[in-house]
């Protein structure tokens, strides 16, 4: 079960032999503390031989600024393990393979790199200087499964840029002329980068070519698994085999689709909107699910994270939702930070800390109950 002193309660059983199903009710948690168009030189998918030497030689330096600290902000959140001032409009964030937190800034359009543990900016990378261009808007930052690149979705600049890791240093941008990269996310198992644009675009996983464009118009979502793709557009997702890129099946699902991935060992596929979220799990005899949520206003697509298998966390702006499942034997338990105007999350199993960025200006480290035990 989970610590009665953290933010959910969650009781357990076991249906049929092996699958493991969650009776859960939230327990609100509220936090303890008040509170561009980028210039482009070829309609191609990536820039020009000419600029991308200029990105490399004078964009990739990454600085090293091992003197800088974070402003540190008390709290008196007993959730909270700390808690900094990040100015700079935080957006997306990934943890990398040390354990250093890298978070984009869309104002100065950087990257940095934080130790979670004292708060120091370890190096920052300018990705577009403000007088060239004031677009790249850092919608996600993921890694690869070694967590050796990190792959960031720019939003209008219609650009994704990989960086190494733990260097910063730019290995390569792609730009696709006319498309808002909304999200780069590279396959778990190591193969493809899929860029979410006005189409889903299927790379080799270094960027360096296209090789499929999805066939499916205006997707809003995408989550990947080692064997599947799906994608998500108005009031329907579909699925793809991760291979051959052959299309399994279309389900339809209830509005629009802001944020989702695979749960369960990747037998549940978790959807997240505004205001619901939708389980839908991928096995025979089980059904659908939803529940109501708020989403936070303005939050990322990175703005759920799975602490365990079976537990989603996310985050949730105050509201009065009434937090009754549509649904029963539900395959994932939910776990809200409630009351937190998160952008996006990224959750270590290593100190069991859920990791937060806020467009407010704040980065903050909270405690996460442990995943209930299930007999």
């Amino acid at each position: 079960m989970f610590e009665p002193a953290n933010c959910f309660e969650s009781r357990s059983r076991i249906v049929g032999s092996h699958e493991p199903s969650w009776n859960a009710r939230f327990v609100k948690c509220v936090r303890g503390f008040s509170p561009i168009r980028s210039s482009k030189t070829s309609p191609t998918h990536s820039r020009s031989n000419l600029t991308t030497a200029v990105a490399l030689l004078t964009l990739s330096a990454a600085v090293s600024l091992n003197a800088q600290f974070l402003k540190a902000v008390p709290s008196t959140d007993s959730k909270v393990v700390r808690r900094w001032a990040l100015p700079g409009d935080p957006h997306g964030l990934a943890l990398g393979a040390d354990g250093t937190i890298y978070v984009g800034l869309a104002e100065p359009q950087a990257i940095v790199a934080i130790d979670p543990k004292n708060g120091a900016m370890r190096r920052k990378v300018v990705l577009d200087s403000a007088d060239i261009a004031s677009t790249k808007e850092l919608v996600t930052l993921r890694t690869d499964r070694g967590r050796l690149r990190l792959f960031v979705a720019n939003g209008s600049d219609e650009s994704a840029t990989i960086l190494s890791l733990p260097t910063l240093k730019i290995v390569r941008e792609i730009t696709i002329e006319g498309e808002t990269i909304r999200d780069a996310l590279p396959d778990p198992a190591g193969r493809f980068l899929y860029l979410l644009g006005r189409r889903v675009h299927v790379y080799d996983i270094d960027g360096k070519s296209e090789l499929r464009t999805i066939n499916f118009d205006d997707p809003m979502a995408i989550a990947a698994s080692g064997s599947m793709l799906a994608v998500f557009g108005t009031d329907v997702v579909a699925l793809y085999n991760a291979g051959s890129f052959e299309e399994l099946g279309r389900d339809p699902i209830r509005g629009r689709v802001d944020s989702a991935l695979f749960a369960a060992n990747d037998k549940v596929l978790i959807a997240l909107s505004r205001d619901s979220l939708y389980e839908k799990p991928l096995t025979l005899r089980a059904t659908d699910s939803s529940e109501q949520i708020c989403l936070p206003e303005g939050s990322g697509p990175q703005i759920a994270a799975l602490a365990a298998p079976h537990l989603l966390l996310f985050a949730e702006r105050q509201c009065n939702s009434s937090g009754a499942f549509a649904g029963s034997n539900r395959l994932v338990a939910l776990a809200s930070l409630y009351g937190v105007n998160a952008y996006a999350v990224a959750y270590d199993a290593v100190t069991n800390f859920l990791y937060v960025t806020d467009r407010a200006g704040y980065f903050t480290i909270y405690r996460v109950p442990r995943a209930p035990t299930v007999h």
